[in-house]
């Protein structure tokens, strides 16, 4: 009998109990579907039987870390940095030299997304029909010279139109990441890389802060200076991304088929690796029948309620966190450095919590425990001012372990090509809707407290920990549906053999088990 799913080898494959179930389980050989996965052309084209040695497993994973995500996180260290320079420019004069008032700076900061949930759809698209690496390489060229060109806006028109092109842009990222990371990792690995390259916004927020600080202090005190503070901010980090966007259209490969750095008996041990995931690493082929599933699937909305009603708070990170602190009863300069401590805080709070949970074996629960000291600090931001405020200001830093779980689980548990893309932006859109609202909370007749707004982030952040609760019991009670379907059929179930490669969906795949 052939077995189902390859595993290292000097590694118990299964418990006993599930050797007991694949012994009364038959592998039929079948042919593959059209618009199957590209691990089939992996597998073709090398001679294996299958097995996998442990620690030759091992360096391939350690060789695939040290080319694939150091690039993949300054990509998106930069695509957080250039979206929060918007924050370091309103104090840094921007307001003033674009003559801003009432609540420009709120439609501003929404252009963006407005820009972004415009484009989203055609991404979807377009990241199946161009080679994935170089049309996100692309793209952040792109973005990095329109980010660049901002210095040039001294106008409300010119900042809301080069807004607009900077999401349209950027609408490409976060699909995309989690195509990549679905490509390159087992599922038991994929929680940790994403809090990985997830953490670099608090990085993002760490370093962007000091820079600001060191430009308007050097910069922004100098009356004689020819740029202005904010103009140097948008120049810097514009040119710096066209850089890297240069450097990953020629570094990064699209897929794993296409990847120079590995070799054909590398490329064909990676499928292997990837056969548990029962997903492959992608079809370039559209299935409109994927779509339809993704949009009938109740994960589908429940991941996006979690990404919307998570984003309609964001501007305390993004936009309006400078403001904010400054709210507290400090300066705008001195805002500059005070927010840097809530990156540093989403920095240990990602990578320490999807660490945890790759050892535990629960994301989802991982993750709730991360939502509680944020829902404490938004009490404190409503209730409290000053110091007490400020300290709740860096709880709330807590919350993207959410987003991180929510990316996660759409790398892990939805499978088939287009199904994946699709969900990831319906995420993004949902994404793009919830920033467009958040600075709209933030009225400038609540000012300096905001204190709607901060009310409305202590409700948000107990339904987001209540939508993660939810989808934990249905993974839970699918898993269990499946496992007696099977054990009822007894001799009589079936496996197709490389069921695993042929871009079936996770509800198509019954083979297929929901992580938690």
């Amino acid at each position: 009998m052939a077995s189902t799913a390859q595993q290292p080898k000097d590694e118990p494959a299964t418990t006993q109990a599930e050797d007991e179930k694949q012994a009364n389980v038959r592998t039929i050989p079948v042919s593959p579907p059209t618009g199957g996965d590209g691990a089939l052309q992996l597998l073709a084209a090398a001679s294996t039987d299958g097995s996998i040695d442990l620690e030759a497993s091992r360096r391939l994973v350690r060789k695939i870390d040290r080319y694939v995500m150091p690039l993949i996180c300054i990509v998106y260290f930069l695509q957080y940095l250039d979206k929060i320079a918007i924050s370091y420019a309103s104090v840094t004069g921007l307001r003033q030299s674009a003559h801003l008032h009432g609540n420009q700076f709120n439609w501003v900061s929404s252009m963006f997304f407005f820009g972004q949930l415009a484009f989203e759809f055609p991404t979807m698209r377009l990241l199946q029909a161009f080679p994935l690496a170089r049309y996100v390489a692309f793209n952040v060229t792109v973005w990095g010279i329109i980010l660049a060109s901002m210095a040039a806006c001294h106008s409300f028109a010119a900042l809301m139109v080069c807004r607009a092109l900077l999401g349209v842009a950027e609408a490409a990222i976060v699909p995309a990441w989690v195509v990549f990371t679905s490509q390159w990792y087992r599922k038991e690995e994929q929680a940790f890389r994403v809090g990985v390259w997830f953490s670099m916004c608090g990085l993002a927020q760490m370093i962007g802060g000091y820079v600001a600080y060191g430009v308007a202090t050097h910069i922004g005190g100098d009356p004689s200076a020819s740029l202005r503070g904010w103009q140097v901010i948008f120049l810097i980090l514009g040119l710096f991304t066209v850089v890297i966007g240069i450097l990953f259209f020629f570094i990064l490969p699209d897929s794993p088929v296409t990847a120079g750095f590995l070799s054909p008996a590398e490329k064909a041990m990676h499928a292997e690796r990837l056969r548990g995931n029962e997903q492959g690493i992608g079809s370039t082929v559209f299935k409109k029948a994927q779509v339809y599933e993704a949009l009938r699937d109740p994960h589908t909305w429940l991941y996006s309620f979690w990404v919307l009603a998570a984003n309609v708070p964001n501007s305390i990170a993004t936009s309006f966190g400078n403001i904010l602190v400054s709210g507290m009863g400090y300066s705008g300069t001195r805002s500059l450095l005070l927010v840097t401590p809530l990156g540093a805080y989403e920095l240990v709070a990602l990578i320490g919590l999807t660490y945890l949970a790759t050892k535990t074996e629960q994301r989802l629960l991982c993750c709730i425990a991360g939502h509680i000291p944020s829902f404490v600090g938004a009490i404190l931001m409503a209730t409290t001012d000053g110091a007490p405020a400020l300290v709740g200001y860096y709880l709330s830093g807590g919350i993207p372990i959410g987003w991180t779980t929510i990316l996660g689980l759409t790398s892990t548990n939805v499978a088939g090509s287009t199904k994946k893309i699709t969900v990831s932006c319906i995420q993004t859109i949902a994404y793009t809707v919830g920033n467009i609202i958040s600075p709209q909370t933030f009225q400038s007749k609540d000012a300096p407290r905001y204190l709607p707004a901060k009310i409305s982030i202590v409700i948000l952040y107990f339904f987001i920990t209540l939508d993660l609760c939810l989808i934990r019991w249905l993974d839970i009670r699918e898993n269990r549906r499946r496992d007696k379907a099977r054990e009822a059929e007894g001799e009589e179930y079936i496996i197709r053999l490389n069921h695993e490669f042929f871009d079936l969906t996770d509800r198509e795949n019954q083979e297929f088990r929901y992580v938690i």
